[in-house]
């Protein structure tokens, strides 16, 4: 097939950039399996080679008719919508408002995240796994915490409360906020305890990061779309402890131990009184399911359906379950 991939920003990324990554992912294996890929990003961008890439908005409704689809990860213009002949589709990454209504041709990143659109059409993100490995070596005895650490429904300071309480050691990577933490960490190290404030990482640093420590904590605050991080620490063979809100069930669905749904859980899981996943289980469980072949062969189908001029869903998909809407169960 001929696909265009729409998504107006800098591509690659130069740093950390979850759904840029995606779109690179998803791109140059489409490339690799034999289809004549184009990307439609910002002036600056850099493609590798044969996979074309355009800048200009006139040049790409020009050149709508030499493309079979447009894959959105951002919703086009309906003029652009308008010069592929509604050949498109659109993948939404994050949670809409409430009441936010979409485009029949809108995919979604999990099934937990289509359902709560009143959706039913979904493909999950996937991974490069060739540059995430497998660490042999005995894992420090430290817990992991790698998300936007700024971000209040990561629940940073939960994982703190949780740390500290049961005397875990503790890493923590994903951005440079809020300060209070930073200190906390620092007084920490002073008495004694191997507790490090990683920062931000790169691709290359979070590899190495995820692989240097027993489990990864992630007691979100909200209804994950998806969560990549979490199929990144499961490709490193860390296994994940987290909050089981939005797509995390899904995503864990083979280590169901791994789902903390009251304080004993933590309790349990943090103090080596829980069989976690082994390093082979969680590494086979994404190469199973989360592989960017995986991804591209599932859209693949998406956009056959859509060149044939099917409509994904027969409805527009709307927001039925607010992103921060976890009441009655573990916060």
């Amino acid at each position: 097939m001929k696909i265009l991939v729409f998504h107006p920003v800098v591509l690659p990324v130069l740093h950390y950039g979850g759904t840029e990554r995606v779109v690179m992912w998803l791109v140059q294996t489409l490339h690799k399996m034999g289809h004549q890929t184009a990307v439609f990003a910002a002036p600056g961008s850099k493609m590798p080679e044969g996979i074309d890439c355009i800048t200009d908005r006139g040049e790409l409704i020009r050149r709508a008719h030499e493309f079979d689809v447009l894959h959105g990860f951002s919703k086009p213009d309906d003029e652009i919508i308008a010069a592929f002949k509604g050949k498109f589709l659109v993948t939404i990454e994050g949670n809409g408002q409430l009441g936010e209504r979409f485009h029949p041709n809108t995919v979604f990143v999990s099934r937990n995240h289509a359902a709560r659109h009143g959706a039913s059409e979904y493909v999950y993100n996937g991974l490069d796994i060739s540059e995430l490995k497998v660490s042999s070596v005995t894992r420090p005895d430290r817990f992991l915490f790698l998300s936007k650490t700024s971000w209040r429904v990561k629940n940073l300071k939960g994982a703190v409360k949780l740390l500290s309480k049961y005397n875990q050691n503790f890493w923590i990577a994903g951005g440079n906020s809020p300060y209070w933490v930073r200190v906390f960490v620092w007084i920490k190290k002073i008495l004694g305890a191997d507790w490090n404030w990683v920062g931000s990482v790169d691709q290359k640093s979070k590899a190495e990061f995820l692989v240097n420590g027993k489990a990864m904590v992630f007691p979100i605050l909200w209804n994950e779309p998806f969560g990549i991080v979490i199929t990144e620490s499961l490709a490193c063979g860390t296994p994940v402890l987290a909050h089981p809100h939005g797509s995390v069930a899904e995503l864990l669905e083979f280590a169901p131990q791994c789902l903390m749904k009251n304080e004993n859980d933590w309790k349990e899981a943090l103090t080596g009184n829980r069989k976690l996943p082994s390093a082979i289980e969680c590494r086979s469980w994404v190469e199973a399911h989360f592989t960017q072949e995986k991804m591209a062969e599932n859209y693949l189908k998406l956009y056959q359906k859509v060149n044939a001029g099917i409509s994904l869903h027969d409805h527009e998909p709307e927001t039925l379950v607010a992103a921060e809407d976890i009441s009655g169960v573990l916060k």
